[in-house]
């Protein structure tokens, strides 16, 4: 050791112990490798580095560890440049000289030594004297070994200087950004380049879009498999300084809607969007979100036609563009129309709901079939139409043939063949009824396995041998469980059901039996070949064939044609006008016998043979069996599958064919889809329960539904023994299904003509008749004081409809809703506040700084509160949404500006009051026009679309009713309720009812806001006319009560720190609202369809 070592090694006693101890261990390593004069060199830097500062005997401590590692991998000049480096650092920050030092070794080993330096200062540039700042830079340098792996330097470089410039504005952002970025780049090859541009120029120009920007990048990369990353984010990039686009937005909507587009076809999609942003960058959002609307109801082809046609009409028209190119236009409507073959269910279900209820007699709903699927009550197929017995579920978009005609008629057949399960009784099958052409034997079968029950728990001494009856939710489930092979039992019984209402269909309905007929025929040539099937699935699918019509160039297994000839026999039974769904039950038996024994062995081809169904030549041929025969053979399956006496008999087991093979159900008939009669049978009970039987959902439990589903023929009951994943989706299906009974029982009081409670207006107190109900006083202003417990508000969940409307609301308001949201934007508030004079912060604020300089001249102590930083800024607002339901809203809204809402017109009597309900309903059910409460739902759309931007709480609630009570409040979306898919269906779902009792509805709004705690509460009041109802609002002094209790109401808000206002369509509103609403906000709207329009601009008004 040198003398110059030895004292230097001295002076570093007087640091902490932790310095002169690293210092030791790296001179014994260092000693045999550096020469004497960088030897000292390196110690003279690492005791300089240690007197700089208070805290700079870290920095040293951290370099003396370092030195060995660095010194392994840069020869001795480069070792010095790289102390030298560390000593400029220390004497900017301690911190950032200790990250520079302690992550030194393991950056070397991916950085160039040429690099250090400018690796030290783009890193050190991040530093602005704050300790957020020196945070990020000591962040920098820990991560580089990480952030190198995958970048090279010069992207490094680029990335930090991003971060840099986004820092300037907001450290959590960078920070965040940083975090991100780390688990983004080893995702990516090709794209860092174009991103690290992107997010540069971006931030330079709009910094709050970067964050936004980060996310919907690492979205793309972590969730998509769209393989134009590249072209994508570029896209986003030159939309964002074309427009100032929000390059998330374009990044998000780009990426569904290529995703959309086959894979081959993606370059071509590529090139016209770069050409419409070329052209008309404000339209690029517009024309994404359309293509993606169009490539489920053209083909891409057409698609590129329409932008063509487009480009041509709007010629160099901007406006005319952004209104084409969203679809908006006449002219882009008509162009996509005469482009489309396929049919939109949601442009053509009002006609088909009319069209059905012709049929049926019944207010038969249309509906999507997803939206079915989506409850999770039994439907499983998205696609494919089918019925629960007061709904038909078609699919949401029919492209099946090329011709918009030939769609539009398998609409018509598809929707048909549902209606007439309903219409000709496939779900109103009676166990004990008799059938029309048979002797029936359900119930003798049903006996005869009951006797048997009891005989064996004789002879087993079972304390139990009294078999008790087994009770059934329906009338077809005690049908099926007559059948051990449940699943074959349905499929025979789906099977021949489905030929008899075809049947039916066609001879009563003579108009539609041609396109009836081709729907069967081209049905036909989709069904897979008999003789590759399994023998049991063979001749199921010959029935299927026979049931659709085919006669000639049939395949009959040899091996079993005598039975299956008979079975062909039975199935032209249903093919009779007098045939009713117990012959159906009764075939299903028979076909059941012949078919169960029947092996499920694969035959050769040429164990088939060509067959003609010729109905005359079957009519003569003698049956096969005898009653007694069959009712034997299901006593024997009763036993085998109960495994009851094989050991008493000495029976040796039975084996298994090898050759036979699972059985599996045919393939679905496309136009007849999914059949699901217990359910169905279930269900329609529900809704039609006057007419169908007794049962009532409160009796419903939930044990008995989910017993119903584990016995479902649908269910695999090949193990005995459910999985525990199978269970908890029949426990999930079950409560869901539990909902929904439920649901249909009270759906079916509000919307139909049942009898309502009627208690008088001169009556006392009220007592709440259930958990959801709620009593609440009401004003007499003739008494100046409160009728106690006077009104009943019963809360109900607003059952789902069809998302539709809502979607389609917004596609043809796009324009309108980007100029909403760029308002709604503009209310959002900086997301941190400055705030001054703080001892600690994000840097030097300037004022302060200049009066601590005069206060130390002068002589006097400075105020520490030097810094500034940004505090989180929050907006805090609720807001409930009371929607008037009112009988009134279903006026036309061009009528409405010729009329007026002052008479009630209802009479007292609830009978009375029922038919001229059905009045007005029928009268509004034979008109297409716009009403009052579609303009209603268009303006909660758009409220609730704008509402997601700024992140507000918000509640949307309907009310009516009729008398005291019966106050109905609807819940559309509760306050406490995240927006869900489920949002846009019970929008679909508001519609005009009873009467405007407002009093009680507002004052269980205001219960609701009150248990809010933010800081705005505004309870937002949407009419049509006065408040009016059964003894609140007639002429004369009722007509003062009506409004007196409301104005009462809407103080009682006030009192509770709650923002009352009132948007009323009425143009006599200024007569009562004078009154109701003095020294209280409100605006009379003379053309309510402005409303969609206004509503966000009075929220935006209220809130700021």
């Amino acid at each position: 050791m040198t003398e110059k070592i030895s004292d230097i090694q001295n002076k570093l006693q007087q640091f902490p112990s932790p310095v002169v101890e690293n210092f030791n261990k790296s001179l014994d390593i260092l000693d045999s490798r550096l020469s004497v004069d960088n030897l000292e060199k390196w110690a003279e830097i690492g005791l300089e580095i240690s007197s700089l500062s208070v805290r700079s005997w870290e920095s040293a401590s951290e370099y003396f560890i370092s030195s060995p590692s660095v010194q392994r991998q840069l020869p001795a000049g480069q070792l010095m440049r790289w102390a030298r480096t560390g000593l400029k650092l220390s004497d900017d920050s301690p911190n950032i000289a200790t990250a520079y030092f302690k992550y030194s070794p393991q950056t070397l080993l991916r950085l160039r030594p040429r690099y250090i330096d400018d690796w030290a200062n783009v890193c050190r540039s991040l530093y602005r004297g704050t300790w957020k700042s020196s945070s990020l830079a000591v962040k920098i340098f820990q991560v580089t070994p990480e952030l190198l792996e995958t970048l090279n330097f010069e992207e490094f470089y680029k990335f930090v200087e991003f971060l840099a410039v986004l820092s300037k504005k907001s450290y959590d952002h960078a920070n965040e950004c940083l975090d991100k970025s780390i688990k983004l780049f080893p995702l990516m090859t090709k794209e860092i380049k174009i991103f690290l541009e992107t997010m540069k120029i971006v931030t330079a120009k709009s910094w709050k879009f970067s964050l936004p920007l980060l996310n919907s990048i690492e979205k793309l990369f972590t969730e998509d498999i769209y393989d134009h990353k590249l072209h994508l984010i570029n896209l986003s990039k030159n939309a964002f300084i074309s427009s100032n686009f929000d390059p998330s937005l374009v990044i998000y909507t780009g990426s569904k809607t290529f995703s959309s587009i086959e894979l081959e076809k993606r370059n071509n999609l590529m090139d016209i969007t770069e050409n419409i942003l070329r052209l008309y960058p404000d339209s690029i959002i517009d024309f994404l979100n359309s293509v993606l609307y169009l490539s489920d109801k053209i083909t891409f082809e057409q698609i590129l036609r329409w932008q063509e046609i487009g480009i041509d009409i709007c010629d160099n028209d901007k406006d005319k563009a952004q209104i084409y190119f969203s679809i908006q236009s006449q002219e882009s409507i008509d162009t996509v129309d005469s482009l489309s073959s396929s049919i939109e269910l949601s442009r053509v279900r009002d006609i088909l709901e009319l069209y059905c209820q012709a049929l049926s007699g019944k207010e038969i709903k249309i509906e999507a079939s997803q939206n079915l699927v989506d409850k999770n009550i039994g439907w499983f197929e998205g696609d494919l139409p089918t019925t629960e017995g007061s709904t038909v579920y078609l699919p949401s978009v029919i492209s099946k043939n090329t011709s918009k005609e030939k769609n539009f008629n398998f609409l018509k057949v598809i929707s048909t063949h549902q209606v007439s399960h309903i219409e000709f009784g496939s779900f109103l099958f009676t166990f004990d009824k008799n059938s029309t052409f048979f002797t029936d034997i359900r119930s003798e079968i049903e006996n005869s396995i009951k006797s048997k029950k009891e005989s064996i728990n004789l002879l087993t001494k079972s304390e139990d041998h009294i078999v008790e009856d087994k009770e059934f939710l329906t009338q077809i489930g005690r049908f099926f469980d007559l059948f051990q092979d449940r699943k074959i039992a349905l499929d025979i019984f789906t099977i021949v059901e489905s030929t008899r209402v075809d049947y039916k269909t066609i001879t009563e309905y003579p108009g539609i039996a041609k396109d009836y007929m081709n729907v069967q025929l081209s049905s036909l040539e989709k069904r897979p070949e008999i003789n590759k099937l399994p023998v049991k699935e063979a001749i199921l699918e010959l029935l299927i064939r026979i049931s659709l019509g085919q006669k000639n160039n049939l395949k009959i297994p040899k091996k079993y044609k005598k039975e299956s000839k008979e079975i062909i026999k039975l199935l032209s039974y249903v093919r009779n006008s007098n045939a009713t769904v117990e012959d159906s039950s009764e075939i299903t038996i028979r076909i059941y016998h012949l078919l169960f024994p029947i092996e499920n062995e694969s035959l050769e081809e040429e164990e088939y043979e060509n067959f003609d169904n010729n109905d005359d030549e079957n009519e003569d041929q003698d049956t096969i069996f005898e009653n007694d025969d069959i009712i034997q053979q299901f006593m024997e399956t009763f036993l085998f599958d109960n495994n009851s006496t094989s050991e008493e008999n000495g029976d040796e087991p039975i084996e298994e064919d090898q050759e036979n093979q699972d059985y599996n159900s045919p393939q679905e008939v496309d136009y007849r889809g999914e059949f699901k009669p217990e359910l169905s049978e279930l269900l329609s009970q529900m809704e039609f329960s006057e007419e169908l039987s007794d049962l009532n959902a409160e009796e419903i439990t939930q044990e008995q539904l989910q017993e119903m589903i584990e016995n479902s023929p649908e269910m695999d009951h090949s193990d005995q023994q459910i999985d525990e994943d199978t269970r908890k989706k029949i426990q999930e299906m079950t409560e869901n299904l539990l909902k929904e009974i439920s649901e249909k029982d009270n759906e079916n009081k509000p919307f139909t003509d049942g009898q309502l409670q009627h208690i008088e207006e001169d009556g006392g107190e009220l007592d709440p008749t259930d958990k959801s109900s709620f009593v609440y006083d009401e004003w007499d202003f003739r008494a100046n004081n409160y009728k106690s417990n006077w009104c009943i508000v019963n809360e109900k969940s607003m059952t789902d409809g069809d998302s539709t409307f809502f979607y389609k609301t917004l596609s043809e308001n796009s324009y309108l809703m980007n100029e909403i949201k760029k308002q709604f934007e503009l209310v959002v508030p900086e997301m941190y506040k400055k705030q001054k004079r703080l001892i600690d912060g994000e840097e030097f604020d300037l004022d302060s700084v200049l009066e601590a300089i005069v206060d130390i001249k002068a002589g006097t102590s400075p105020d520490e509160k030097l810094y500034w930083r940004r505090n989180k800024a929050e907006r805090s607002v609720a807001v409930s949404f009371l929607l008037d339901m009112s009988a009134s809203t279903a006026e036309a809204i061009d009528e409405h500006k010729n009329q007026t809402n002052n008479d009630w017109g209802a009479p007292d009597d609830p009978v009375e009051y029922m038919a001229w309900l059905r009045s007005r309903r029928s009268e509004g059910l034979r008109k297409t026009y716009k009403r009052i409460v579609d303009v209603e739902k268009e303006g909660i759309v758009m409220m609730v679309n704008a509402l997601e931007t700024l992140g507000d709480t918000y509640g949307i609630y309907g009310f009516s009713g009729y008398g005291r009570e019966n106050v109905e409040f609807y819940i559309i979306k509760d306050l406490e309720e995240k927006y869900s898919d489920f949002i846009p269906k019970r929008i679909d779902r508001i519609a005009p009812l009873h009467a405007t009792r407002m009093g009680p509805a507002i004052r269980h709004t205001i219960k609701k806001l009150d248990d809010q705690e933010s800081k705005l509460k505004i309870l937002f009041l949407i009419s049509d006319g006065r408040p009016q109802d059964r003894g609140y609002s007639r002429e004369g002094v009722e007509k003062e009560y009506a409004v007196h209790d409301t104005r009462k109401a809407l103080i009682e808000a006030r009192e509770k720190g709650i923002v009352p206002f009132c948007l009323t369509v009425d143009k006599s509103g200024h007569d009562y609202l004078k009154v109701m609403m003095n020294d209280f906000n409100y605006e009379v709207l003379p053309d309510i369809s402005q409303l969609p329009i206004r509503l966000p601009q009075l929220y935006k008004n209220l809130t700021t």
